[in-house]
């Protein structure tokens, strides 16, 4: 008997003699593998019950769930969530942690800040085990046999988010890869934009005070889905007509002609969209303007977005801002004095206060509330024409909709090494666990408890993603359960349409791409927020804030 087995033996006998006292035990040897996530953990002192029922909760107990089936089948790994706030939250942590042995095994986030942990030399290449012929895609390892495994084929993964997660980096390596995906989609009240004549644009009875949504005049007709940015600008000036309570330009301030409040933010807006990065990162991307862009070497500087098309854009947006046709979310009243917040568009369609706005398709069931019913449509394209529609109210754009570029985003899944040789056992463990987290089945069932996109192509053949593609078209007096599986539906279908039509798009990730994003986000807040009105004024401010953002990414590229 060798030393390993009598030191064994007699943990075992000391054990056994002492579970009548205190208990005994064993030592845990599973392979543990540790997850930075955003998945809120419920409240201390919340029922598992009550908590269960709470939207915040959702992706955790999901998580949970999953995580109990996975250990269940591989009882030699542990899984372990770690909640580290928003994403931009736990990149922070990561950068943090780069030079110490604190790092996770995996961590969710977005692929800009990926760039930075591979340049500290600590992100773990995947292509190992993705292209591995016995542990790859579409195998699994079973009592020591290696079979195939169709639920986790690397051909079923969407190939739109699949390969890009490759080819956003520099070498063609797999340094992160897909999970939860999202992308944005044009809301609109579709009880507005049906309304003929006088009448209700439907109201709300999620307001505490019991909102009713004002009337519109008389002479209201039927809108139609805006195809492009030239026909958005249309609809936003004819709503603030035929709706003259909700827009009224009632406090105009700091040079605004808007329905502003004392500190200038927006109690009603025609349009907004959430996201200031985004709107105008994909305005650039359909305009064919230069942002940035990495061509595949990951140590290149190049940013390109201070040119002189992009700053006409901007003063374009700025101008259409100051009339009070469109904003973003940082723009919308504060929700929440006590931590600063603003009000989310959701919210606003759900007080008639918005009636068009581009949100994430992860949002579908915030839209749910009484009284009104949405439709969830291909984001506005853009065009030339934008810079006559000021000038001439009946030009038509030529572009569509069907045609425009959408950002694809979402977090996907880093992951970290924990050996130079890639023997450490958690390494492989965290592959086996990403396998099993998005194979068709999970994959199915995060898109039907979140309304994330199933990145498996077969996820859509899932019996309860049928039911939710297939659910029977709502109307304003629908229940708010079925307006949720509705809505969830849309997305879903949103998204075939999106990849059918080859209609994402990424930005290229390097080293700046982070603070290039965060930059041009904060650029867009600072010419909007600004007083400019006219020409020579936006001009001014619009170049001052493209100086700025440049400043912000040279200066946090050099720290």
């Amino acid at each position: 008997m060798n030393k390993l087995m009598k030191r064994t033996c007699k943990a075992m006998l000391l054990c056994a003699g002492l579970v009548g006292l205190v208990g005994c035990q064993p030592e845990d040897t599973r392979t543990t593998v540790i997850w930075w996530n955003n998945y809120q953990v419920p409240a201390d002192g919340m029922s598992e019950e009550e908590a269960r029922k709470d939207s915040d909760y959702t992706e955790y107990f999901f998580t949970k769930d999953l995580i109990e089936e996975f250990e269940a089948e591989h009882t030699d790994i542990h899984i372990e969530t770690v909640y580290h706030g928003a994403y931009g939250t736990i990149a922070e942590d990561l950068k943090q942690a780069l030079n110490s042995p604190n790092l996770p095994n995996i961590a969710s986030g977005y692929p800009d800040n990926v760039a930075i942990y591979n340049g500290a030399g600590v992100t773990l290449d995947m292509s190992q085990y993705v292209d591995s012929e016995t542990i790859g895609f579409g195998k699994k390892t079973v009592n020591g046999e290696t079979v195939d495994d169709p639920t986790t084929v690397a051909s079923d993964l969407n190939q739109n988010y699949f390969n890009a997660e490759k080819g956003m980096y520099a070498n063609n390596h797999y340094l992160s890869l897909p999970y939860s995906k999202s992308s944005e989609t044009l809301v609109v009240n579709q009880t507005v934009f049906d309304q003929v004549g006088a009448g209700a644009s439907g109201t709300s009875s999620s307001s505490e005070t019991g909102y009713q949504a004002p009337t519109a005049k008389a002479s209201k007709t039927k809108y139609e889905i805006p195809q492009n940015w030239t026909e958005l600008i249309q609809t936003a000036r004819k709503m603030k007509a035929d709706y003259p309570e909700v827009f009224a330009d009632n406090n105009p301030k700091d040079g605004k002609d808007a329905n502003v409040d004392s500190q200038g933010f927006f109690n009603a807006v025609p349009f907004c969209w959430d996201s200031a990065e985004n709107m105008i990162i994909s305005l650039l991307q359909n305009m064919d303007i230069p942002y940035t862009d990495a061509n595949g070497n990951s140590n290149a500087t190049k940013i390109l977005f201070n040119n002189t098309e992009a700053k006409k854009l901007v003063a374009q947006l700025k101008k259409w801002n100051n009339e009070g046709l469109i904003a973003t979310q940082d723009q919308l009243y504060i929700s929440d004095p006590t931590k600063g917040y603003h009000q989310y568009s959701s919210t606003m369609v759900a007080q008639g206060d918005c009636f068009m706005c581009v949100s994430s398709t992860a949002g579908s069931r915030y839209f749910s509330a009484d009284g009104f019913y949405v439709s969830f449509n291909h984001t506005p394209n853009i065009d030339q024409t934008i810079y006559q529609v000021d000038a001439d109210q009946d030009v038509e754009a030529t572009s569509e909709a069907k045609d425009a570029k959408v950002i694809s985003q979402g977090p996907s899944l880093t992951f970290f090494k924990k050996s130079e040789n890639g023997q450490d056992p958690s390494e492989l463990a965290s592959w086996e666990f990403y396998k099993f987290l998005t194979n068709a089945e999970n994959s199915a069932n995060l898109a039907v408890a979140t309304s994330y996109f199933p990145i498996r192509t077969s996820s859509y053949d899932n019996e309860k993603v049928k039911a939710l593609t297939g659910a029977k078209a709502v109307t304003a007096a629908s229940t708010t359960a079925e307006k949720n599986s509705y809505y969830s539906g849309s997305v879903l279908k949103l998204n075939q349409t999106y990849t059918a039509n080859n209609n994402y798009f990424l930005s290229p990730v390097f080293d700046m791409s982070a603070d290039a994003r965060t930059a041009i986000g904060d650029l867009i807040e600072e010419v909007f927020n600004a007083t400019a009105t006219t020409d020579s004024e936006i001009n001014a401010v619009v170049e001052t804030a493209f100086t700025n953002a440049i400043n912000k990414v040279v200066t946090s590229s050099s720290n």
